[in-house]
């Protein structure tokens, strides 16, 4: 197999708790053990990166400060008052402040000229439509041979977003039109694409390090019922709501994790239940898989769709905890479920399935692959990954 040149743009890697930082960050990882020469720009702050270039091979550089709208220590947007101005005014018409992220690739893709193999990691999609105006100016010999477009989530079509002005949708199918490639972590959601572009759609699913997970193998039951959440909400589709007022009313007695970065979404249930919610901080996913297995079993909130598939399920299987799902429209049936678990009966758990589909050496290759199958070198001796 050759040595790629491979250049990852994303606007976060970590240290930053995100879905798409751990994307990034463990698909370079794992592309550098592989021997690929690998780049990763990303929008940084003042973390040192010196450490992790040094264990993992992979080069770390700076997309640069953002013009339009602040950015913390781990390269998050922090509005200021004209920020949040500028936000509430231009947001929907200008995807203001991540358009800027349009405009700054292609000098990175200019800077990275020998580039085999690009791959741009959305949310932000500004990232691949800065990919698409480079392609556009560029000649065919300076664009990298094979470009692929992760995406963790659909842009128009995605359920959870706000609804862009409808001349996105251009951008959006001018963007199809100019990717080699666009990869998505779960097969129902293709439907959050555009018809003309499935074709072009391989499924890859959220890559995780297997490797550091360590589990508490002593538990066995705690002694007031306790169950845990950790994740992001979306009020009235992923919506915690209707069953925190249900628990509100239940008088036995229990204790109800959550690990958030919005804890004042939770204030109200917090008065409520008082010592049987505990809110805490997010912490890095090892720590987590580790404080979730001393859980009785665990709560996932669905998703009103099958368009995506909330990356906390791997890490929830990996904690051998049974899992309970919870509708945002919490029913009566729900809450027979739920007196099941707390009494230890798991018979309407969260149906398994195998993991190692998940696993970073397995979806990394895919990848490579993916370069191979679109620069025209599929063999037989190229890894062989796709179904």
């Amino acid at each position: 197999m050759d040595r790629l040149n491979i250049l990852v743009i994303s606007r976060i890697i970590l240290p930053a708790l995100s879905p798409r930082a751990f994307r990034t960050t463990e698909l370079a990882k794992e592309l550098s053990r592989l021997g690929h020469n690998v780049t990763v720009y990303a929008v940084l702050g003042n973390y040192d990166y010196s450490e992790f270039e040094k264990e993992s091979g992979v080069k770390v550089r700076n997309i640069g400060k953002m013009l339009l709208g602040s950015s913390d220590s781990e390269g998050n947007y922090r509005y200021t008052l004209m920020d949040k101005i500028l936000y509430h005014s231009l947001n929907r018409l200008l995807e203001y402040p991540d358009i800027e992220l349009m405009f700054r690739i292609p000098g990175i893709l200019k800077k990275e000229s020998k580039t085999d193999f690009l791959i741009t990691i959305a949310h932000p999609h500004q990232i691949h439509w800065g990919a698409a105006l480079a392609k556009m100016v560029f000649s065919k010999n300076t664009f990298p041979k094979v470009w692929v477009s992760d995406c963790g989530d659909p842009y128009t079509l995605n359920p959870f977003s706000k609804k862009s002005f409808f001349y996105f949708i251009y951008v959006e199918k001018w963007w199809g039109r100019k990717t080699d490639c666009i990869t998505i972590p779960l097969e129902a959601g293709k439907i959050g694409y555009y018809p003309e572009f499935h074709p072009k759609i391989q499924v890859i699913p959220q890559g995780f390090d297997f490797t550091n997970i360590k589990i508490d193998k002593s538990f066995e039951k705690n002694s007031i019922p306790t169950f845990a959440y950790s994740g992001s909400i979306y009020p009235g589709q992923r919506d915690p709501r209707s069953f925190l007022n249900y628990l509100s009313l239940i008088n036995f007695n229990f204790k109800f994790v959550i690990y958030t970065s919005t804890p004042d979404y939770y204030s109200e249930f917090k008065v409520l239940l008082n010592q049987k919610l505990e809110l805490k901080p997010y912490i890095t996913r090892e720590q987590l898989i580790f404080e979730l297995s001393k859980m009785d079993f665990l709560i996932n909130f669905k998703n009103p769709d099958t368009i995506q598939l909330p990356s906390k399920i791997i890490d929830y299987l990996q904690t051998n905890r049974p899992i309970m799902e919870v509708s945002s429209n919490f029913s009566e049936l729900e809450s027979t479920t739920f007196i099941e678990f707390i009494n230890g009966n798991f018979e309407n758990r969260l149906v398994e399935f195998d993991i190692q589909q998940f696993n970073i050496r397995n979806v990394a290759q895919k990848f490579v692959h993916l370069y191979y199958k679109h620069n025209g070198q599929e063999t037989n001796d190229s890894p062989s990954c796709l179904s």
